[in-house]
């Protein structure tokens, strides 16, 4: 592995990995099919508390569902879901909601770099066409993407009155420890709250919600499904913050 060198800007505070955003197309892959090597287990010494994250998630997915917030018609993806544990674990809360939604309702699986071997219920290329989606998720993702033009291909598969989720790391300082997780492997673009703010203003969206536990953004297109969620938020688990702009909730506080 080459010495990472990092650039930040002095208007939004975003930090780049210099050494990936020069590397070429081979190298960069590279990179990204080590991260395969972490599919199908539970345990990472980097992240120990992933699974505890993606489960309360999963819930939270389930109690869109239980509200009607997430309707069956409705096509939700997750955009680079690595072996797809996320969607099989919304999955098996579904199925044991009391609802009974769950045949109606499906998490669909993404992955653009690598594909474990076997599974065969994850969309091709294809597949993701733009304005073709009501919710893009994008969990640990947008650490991992090189700028702008990756950006708009994410939110581009939005329709007019989409929403983005989003779990990734937003903080105001980045740590000078070389073994900090997000100076690990492939992760190039750490967000501050600032140009977070700036990407939500740029793109035009309505309304912003954070849900504490499940630490996960929803970025709403449609003012209408923005209030549709704030009016059930109280009976979906969990602490929500809302807001017309981004909710900066680690602001304040250390990133967990």
């Amino acid at each position: 592995m080459p010495e990472w060198e990092y650039v930040r800007c002095e208007n939004c505070g975003l930090v780049l990995c210099q050494t990936v955003y020069e590397m070429s197309d081979r190298e960069w892959k590279q990179i990204n099919d080590g991260c395969g090597e972490k599919f199908g287990h539970d345990e990472d010494p980097d992240d120990p508390r992933w699974v505890e994250r993606l489960n309360c998630q999963a819930k939270l997915f389930a109690g869109l569902a239980d509200q009607g917030v997430w309707e069956p018609e409705m096509r939700f993806v997750d955009y680079g879901c690595g072996d797809g544990k996320l969607a099989d674990y919304v999955q098996n809360e579904l199925n044991v909601s009391k609802t009974g939604m769950s045949s109606s309702h499906k998490l669909l699986k993404y992955e653009k770099f690598i594909r474990p071997e076997g599974e065969n219920d994850f969309l091709r290329d294809e597949d993701m066409k733009p304005g073709s989606f009501d919710m893009v998720v994008s969990c640990s993702v947008f650490e991992h993407l090189l700028g702008r033009p990756d950006v708009d291909e994410i939110i581009g598969l939005l329709n007019d009155k989409g929403t983005l989720c989003m779990h990734t790391l937003v903080c105001e300082e980045v740590p000078q420890d070389p073994d900090w997780f997000y100076l690990l492997g492939g992760h190039c673009t750490l967000w501050t709250n600032k140009s977070m703010a700036l990407l939500f203003e740029q793109y035009g969206f309505a309304g912003c919600a954070y849900h504490v536990e499940g630490r996960m953004w929803f970025f709403f297109k449609d003012r209408q499904r923005f209030e549709q969620l704030r009016s059930k938020a109280p009976s979906i688990p969990g602490e929500w913050v809302f807001s017309d702009k981004f909710v900066d909730y680690w602001k304040q506080k250390p990133y967990r």
